[in-house]
């Protein structure tokens, strides 16, 4: 049995947007995101408001979960207009879609040139999230 290692501290460099219409899902991702050491979570109900929290925020996201099937503004469209504005945080994608449409979604994650980090499916798997957010050091 490997015991259970604590998670690292918050750092004031670590800051998430994150983006679901399902207000339970915020919450639960949201606290995954703060056991991580994530210092700020800001959430987002769909695409359109993910932008305009993304362009209001002086200090910009390390890291951008995002639900790709959502029924306004749904998280393909920010993808896009992340990519056009810069952002250098790392999109990591979960959603209760198929492997297949999760993939195609990867794919223009990546055509959009964002730091992609993985798909995951709902429920989130902790240790699976936590693999995805390690790969933005």
């Amino acid at each position: 049995m490997v015991p259970n290692q604590p998670s690292p501290g918050p750092r004031s460099d670590r800051r998430a947007l994150l983006v679901d219409d399902d207000k339970f899902m915020l919450e639960v991702v949201g606290d995954l995101l703060r056991e991580q050491g994530v210092s700020a979570v800001t959430t987002a109900a769909n695409g359109a408001a993910a932008i305009e929290a993304f362009e209001c925020s002086a200090t910009k996201p390390g890291v951008v979960p995002c639900d790709p099937d959502m029924p306004v503004n749904d998280g393909l469209q920010p993808m896009e207009q992340l990519g056009a504005r810069g952002c250098a945080g790392g999109v990591d994608l979960f959603s209760g879609m198929d492997d297949r449409t999760l993939h195609s979604a990867s794919l223009r994650a990546r055509f959009h040139r964002l730091k992609f980090l993985g798909t995951l499916k709902k429920p989130v798997d902790k240790a699976a999230f936590s693999t995805a957010l390690a790969r933005l050091v």
